[in-house]
């Protein structure tokens, strides 16, 4: 019943596998699960279910993926689909490090 379903997790890199946990913590995981448009055992349509019955579902490895990129660690990376618009913007930082560093050197003679 829908009632004894306290969590359900979904793991794995296309979320194959599916951690039941109950009220009363006992758990059991769903391994058969895979990825079809018109198949019930697809994690979509399991968590389709579960949003009908208002069972908590969560997907363990995509909040994982959130975490890490949203950490302190991680650095913005801009994406260029254009290859010369990249080697463009490539050339326009190393120019300005050049005149960061020439305006360094000129300002040591002039002191």
């Amino acid at each position: 019943a829908a009632k004894s379903i306290q969590v359900v997790e979904l793991s794995g890199p296309i979320s194959e596998i599916a951690i039941v946990t109950l009220i009363d913590g006992t758990q059991f995981a769903i391994s058969d699960l895979y990825e079809s448009p018109t198949d019930p055992r697809s994690p979509l349509k399991l968590i389709t279910s579960c949003r009908s019955y208002n069972v908590p579902a969560k997907s363990v490895g995509l909040e994982e993926a959130v975490l890490s990129l949203s950490s302190s660690g991680s650095k913005k990376k801009r994406v260029y689909m254009n290859e010369r618009v990249r080697i463009a913007a490539e050339k326009e930082r190393e120019r300005k490090i050049r005149l960061e560093e020439d305006k360094r050197v000129c300002r040591s003679y002039n002191v």
